[in-house]
């Protein structure tokens, strides 16, 4: 009796920063996935009828959208960092997607009606995102000149 080889698969390329930027990502998704949850819960124990919770789920979704879209996108591009190696797109894809948030939160912070700890949150998230995007471009442009 012969059995197949196992199939191993390769190992990851990356370095364990990418890793953490994915995991950071991931918290940033499911940090904007339950603020949207939440504000559609405001909405909805104002008003609970369908035609009301219908259009406050679409508006709920549809802002959440600027949070959770960038946060996958990045979680994706950092994982696929980690799992084949950095390349320059997944760098400048997460300054273009987590930069705004730095303005965005800092913006949050001092003109906001919410609790401090929410915007701050956020803008420490999307500095740490940023900040391995550039470090990580530093270090893909100086391997490459070597």
């Amino acid at each position: 009796m012969s059995h197949a080889p196992l199939i191993q698969s390769s190992p990851p390329k990356g370095r364990p920063a990418d890793r953490l930027a994915a995991g950071l990502s991931a918290v940033a998704l499911l940090g904007s996935l339950g603020m949207t949850i939440w504000f559609f819960a405001g909405f909805f124990e104002t008003d609970p009828e369908f035609r009301a919770a219908s259009s406050a789920f679409l508006l709920s979704l549809g802002l959440g959208a600027f949070a959770i879209i960038p946060s996958a996108v990045i979680m994706r591009l950092a994982w696929t960092a980690w799992r084949t190696g950095f390349r320059h797109g997944h760098g400048i894809w997460t300054l273009l997607l987590a930069g705004p948030w730095l303005g965005l939160s800092g913006v949050m912070i001092a003109r906001a009606p919410v609790p401090k700890i929410v915007p701050a949150i956020a803008f420490a998230l999307a500095f740490c995102l940023c900040l391995w995007a550039v470090i990580s471009l530093f270090l893909d442009r100086r391997k490459r000149t070597e």
